[in-house]
């Protein structure tokens, strides 16, 4: 060892720089001829130009590590542009730019995992994942609209990794900004990884001709422990979760649910327009202390304009703006929501007090005393009320701007009967505020 560190103080920085590099070859040499991918995690023999390579898969069957392994190998293959250094200039599409990082560089999975010669950098440019031969992919997200402008100055690429494809919120405005890029070198072409969700974008993927599928099963993933295996499938054996979350299938629309894929989508519309009045409904967790339950917080408004209906009718239409729901602690629901009524200068915060949700009104008073806030509360069951929402949707005066994936996917998911999600609920609420209610009547009809 004192002989080792003799050595090694004589030498010089360009020595041991070179000394580093080596070593560091021959580190990822041993991990890249250790891997021993599953069937679905191979990669077609060649992927079209502009066209996928696209996972399918449970949850563990190990997607990301697939996309990480073929994104290392393009790097040490040809290069795609001879005049840059490294030859490639590729990116990372994931639902966050935050996703990206964790997931697709640092994660046991990603890059790193592949190739720990990988350097992740933040520059004046973005956030780069770089190769010590110059090599470079750009990460991205797919969940604001300053994400979606970030990728229409993304500049030109030779491969594009979507991450979690399904997850994206903006995933229709991510593929189109990312595809206008995707033209550097002689087959600029996507690679994808996700455990898929019936979304518009989806199912036109796997419709493609020049889109490869492959797919894997949780209970074939051998790299998981057996019994982790075990309790999953018994868990949810027979159910939806099942279908979609571990044997990685995509689903169709529900027997008995009350909105539809295609409905949804034909009253879909990528802006909204003047707005006479908006609302963030709020359907919180049951109690205050209660962070176990997503609590619903949906941002919407009705049209100034009176437009027909599918039915000839003229009258005002409805725009689910923003989705602000999830898991978290009751003051920064109060918050989020009150961001959101202020942003988008809304007429009132509403919110469902039943089950102990009296608690919120208190939150959001000790926050903001200067916002409008109403209660309601429901005395008809979740269906009745549900249901003229719904048929909105089919009257086409109720729209979605953009896409809510998390929001849509409970809507075509639910059926009466099962408990209601609490997106769900906070939409009806913001619908029937907007759409329904009598002028200053709301509870009555709640």
């Amino acid at each position: 060892m004192t002989d080792l560190r003799t050595r090694l103080a004589a030498m010089t920085p360009e020595e041991l720089a070179l000394l580093e590099e080596r070593l560091s070859a021959k580190l990822w040499e041993r991990r890249w001829s250790k891997w021993k991918p599953y069937p679905w995690q191979v990669p077609p023999d060649e992927v079209p130009t502009l066209g996928w390579w696209l996972q399918l898969g449970g949850r563990g069957t190990g997607k990301t590590d697939g996309c990480a392994r073929y994104m290392v190998a393009h790097v040490n293959g040809p290069p795609c542009d001879p005049r840059l250094k490294g030859g490639h200039r590729m990116a990372i599409v994931a639902p966050t730019q935050g996703d990206a990082v964790e997931a697709c560089v640092n994660g046991p999975s990603g890059l790193k995992g592949h190739d720990p010669r990988v350097l992740l950098r933040t520059t004046a440019g973005g956030t780069f994942a770089r190769w010590p031969n110059g090599a470079e992919a750009k990460l991205f997200g797919a969940h604001s609209p300053d994400d979606i402008e970030r990728l229409r100055a993304g500049g030109n690429r030779c491969l594009v990794w979507m991450e979690e494809v399904a997850a994206q919120r903006r995933l229709k405005e991510a593929i189109t900004h990312s595809e206008m890029g995707l033209r550097l070198g002689p087959n600029p072409h996507y690679i994808g990884s996700t455990t898929p969700k019936p979304r518009t974008e989806i199912t036109e993927l796997l419709r493609r001709t020049d889109v490869t599928t492959t797919r894997g099963r949780t209970r074939d993933a051998t790299h998981l422990p057996q019994a982790q295996r075990d309790f999953l499938v018994a868990k949810y054996a027979g159910t939806r979760l099942e279908a979609q979350e571990l044997d990685g299938i995509l689903l169709e629309d529900i027997e008995g649910a009350l909105w539809t894929r295609g409905g949804l989508d034909n009253a879909r519309v990528g802006a909204a327009p003047p707005l006479a009045s908006v609302v963030v409904a709020m359907d919180p967790a049951a109690t205050s202390t209660d962070t176990a339950d997503e609590m619903g917080i949906i941002v919407a408004g009705r049209g100034a304009a009176y437009i027909p209906d599918r039915n000839g009718f003229q009258r005002r239409h409805g725009y689910a703006i923003d989705d602000l729901s999830g898991r978290m602690p009751p003051i920064e629901a109060a918050r989020r929501a009150i961001r959101a009524y202020h942003e988008h200068r809304a007429d009132a915060i509403v919110a469902e007090v039943n089950n102990g949700g009296e608690w919120i009104g208190t939150v959001v008073r000790q926050v903001d005393p200067t916002v409008n806030y109403r209660t309601v509360t429901a005395s008809r069951g979740k269906q009745t009320r549900a249901e003229p929402v719904a048929a909105l949707t089919d009257q086409g005066s109720a729209h979605i701007v953009g896409s809510l994936p998390e929001l849509e996917e409970q809507l075509v998911t639910w059926v009466p009967g099962d408990d209601s999600p609490d997106r769900l609920d906070a939409y009806v609420w913001a619908l029937t505020d907007l759409m329904l209610a009598p002028a200053g009547n709301l509870a009555a009809v709640a």
